[in-house]
Formats: C-alpha cells, structure tokens, sequence
C-alpha cells in the first residue's frame, strides 16, 4: 500500500474518531441534560445524522476494497 494512501486512510479514521468522541461525549449529554424539547430533537437528529454518515462510510469501504 502507497504511503499516500495509507496517510488518508488514518487521517480520515483519525477525523472519524474525534467527530465521533467530540458528539458522544461532549454535545449530546449537554443537549440532554438541557431537557428542552429543541435540544431533544436537535440531539436526536444529529444521532441519526452521524449513525446514516457512518453506514455510508462503510459502504463507500466496503465498494473501494473490491477490484
């Protein structure tokens, strides 16, 4: 595997990982703990936001690794 491409691949885990710490931990327990119903909805929307780019992103995985 080229160096160039191994770099993008850890780069875009790297990314993954902190967008997904950063949302988990750090918004949507504030967004929470809010209680208001704008805040619910906003954290429930992000949630499914994040879970539809991740399925995507596997895909997108999963269709490259094929020759």
């Amino acid at each position: 595997m080229a160096a160039k491409k191994l770099f993008e691949i850890l780069v875009g885990m790297l990314a993954y990982l902190l967008i997904t710490l950063l949302w988990f931990y750090y918004a949507v327990p504030s967004m929470w703990e809010s209680g208001t119903d704008a805040a619910l909805i906003v954290a429930f929307a992000g949630s499914m936001l994040w879970l539809c780019a991740s399925a995507g992103g596997a895909v997108y995985v999963i269709q490259r690794a094929r020759p």
